[in-house]
């Protein structure tokens, strides 16, 4: 199925950068919400290592990706080449991150999901394309998910302790956990450690 975006809705905004739009409609503990998710569209990179996985959807979002029909140059949509039928796609938050699940720690650092957000202007119809063979364009439905928030860096240990007190939150509320971990990156990487948000996330019903 496919959804429309929403043109009449001013863009959800985190620190001058739009980000997906969600309502709380309940709260485990003071940094545990559960929210529900708007449709949205994210192209996805899977690539051995952050860096490879986050390269690959830079340049997507720079210009390598194709456009078979004419798309409104206005914000949040920049022209990089017209020739090239590119358009310059604007970054939203958060970054998703999936580690592969593997038994061998030192494989599920080496594979990895990364995914951005598109801009909401975009539906699943109107999205340019990937050109690399090792993006794929996916809807995302509305979901409803619980998250928890928090800040500084996102050591091993600290994303370990954090996912396990959610998970336990959950487990001792009406909601059943239908996913595995999600991690959200709001921040740049020269953010200093205290300004950054951080969240984990597991899609429940």
């Amino acid at each position: 199925m496919s959804f429309a975006a929403d043109e009449t809705q001013t863009p959800a905004m985190y620190k001058g950068t739009e980000t997906l739009q969600y309502s709380v409609i309940a709260s485990l503990a003071e940094d545990i919400e559960i929210r529900v998710y708007k449709p949205a569209v994210k192209v996805v990179a899977q690539a051995n290592g952050e860096n490879n996985a986050f390269g690959q959807l830079f340049r997507y979002i720079s210009g390598a990706n194709s456009v078979n029909k004419s798309i409104a140059m206005t914000a949040p949509v920049e022209t990089a080449s017209v020739e090239k039928a590119s358009v310059k796609v604007a970054m939203t938050t958060p970054v998703e991150m999936t580690m592969a699940n593997s038994d061998d720690s030192n494989a599920a650092k080496k594979s990895m999901k990364m995914s951005f957000f598109l801009p909401s202007m975009y539906d699943y119809q109107t999205a340019p394309k990937p050109t690399s063979p090792g993006l794929s364009l996916v809807a995302v439905p509305e979901k409803t998910v619980a998250v928890i928030r928090f800040s500084g860096l996102r050591s091993d240990n600290k994303l370990i302790k954090k996912t396990q007190r959610l998970r336990d939150a959950i487990a001792q509320s009406p909601y059943t956990i239908t996913s595995v971990p999600v991690m959200m990156g709001y921040d740049a990487p020269w953010t200093l450690w205290f300004n950054r948000r951080n969240e984990v996330m597991f899609e429940i019903q």
